[in-house]
């Protein structure tokens, strides 16, 4: 399948609050672009900067807790690198419980190469009032290859697990279950090495976004094709089946080529691959787009759809 982009030339890196479904898990998308001397540049949330700047120093994904906005429960930084250098660092905040309701169900995590061994471990992680779940996740281990962390190492892409409770992929799918998570993410962290996985999970009532993509470029084909994804309450005309195929010579595939950077869009006409614009709507109405790169090649892109 086919299609093309209604391209505007409008990208930012402001996502205004606004944009996000008011059942979302978070509270707000920040991206931070990073120079070429290294420096990060001036954010509409520079009281974040000093968690981007570890993400930034470190090369790694950080989830915190602590010194963030009133509403927000907890922060992931991920940084994404180019040719050996960080060139953007994105920042998700979960939002806080409005005291009207319950804290909003969603997971951050980080999950790290430990020793001489190909494992990774769990090195940081938010999990709100789930304490099962993050007891379990504690103290697992995931060979390179096995489990959605060790899949992310091993691919270098990431890779959506939907239906947690029955997915032979997800190893802690009891706990899942049990907890009401439904999707997970998991976002390749890596320049000359792997760094780590950044793995975020998302609950049916409280979703990380309304939808999630991952596309793979297909060697000297010219194509991307959608590899994972997953999605909540967009109609029946939106969600694209795996294996559905669109140019590189498309939006955002052609800008995140060029521009080298995470791009953030709030015309959903951009965000159409796959799509026929008369009969996709309504759909999301802001989208996040995070590169990764094999060498200085467009190697996947993942897709965050408000």
């Amino acid at each position: 399948m086919s299609s093309s982009f209604h391209t505007i030339d409008h990208w930012s890196s402001n996502l205004s609050i606004s944009s996000l479904p008011s059942n979302c898990f978070l509270s707000d998308v920040v991206v931070f672009d990073v120079d070429e001397t290294g420096a990060l540049l001036p954010s509409r949330r520079n009281e974040l900067v000093s968690l981007a700047e570890l993400a930034l120093q470190s090369g790694t994904a950080v989830v915190t807790s602590e010194d963030l906005p009133l509403d927000s429960s907890a922060a992931i930084a991920i940084p994404v690198h180019c040719e050996q250098r960080v060139v953007s660092v994105v920042v998700l905040l979960a939002r806080n419980s409005d005291g009207a309701s319950e804290s909003p169900i969603g997971v951050f995590e980080v999950w790290e190469p430990i020793g001489i061994y190909d494992e990774v471990a769990l090195k940081d992680g938010y999990y709100g009032k789930m304490e099962r779940f993050h007891n379990v996740s504690s103290f697992v281990r995931f060979e390179r290859g096995s489990g959605l962390p060790g899949q992310v190492w091993q691919d270098r892409c990431s890779l959506i697990h939907d239906d947690l409770a029955n997915h032979p992929g997800f190893l802690r799918a009891a706990g899942a279950s049990a907890d009401h998570l439904r999707t997970a993410i998991g976002i390749p962290v890596a320049s000359d090495s792997f760094r780590s996985a950044a793995v975020l999970i998302s609950s049916s009532v409280t979703p990380i976004a309304r939808g999630m993509e991952v596309w793979t470029a297909l060697d000297d084909e010219g194509e991307f094709e959608l590899s994972s994804s997953a999605y909540y309450g967009l109609g029946d005309d939106y969600p694209l089946p795996s294996g559905t195929r669109c140019s590189s010579g498309l939006a955002p595939f052609t800008r995140l080529q060029k521009e080298r950077r995470v791009l953030v869009t709030d015309d959903p006409n951009e965000l159409l691959a796959g799509r026929n614009p008369d009969s996709a709507s309504p759909g999301p109405t802001s989208g996040l787009a995070i590169p990764f790169f094999d060498g200085p090649k467009l190697a996947s892109i993942t897709l965050f759809l408000f």
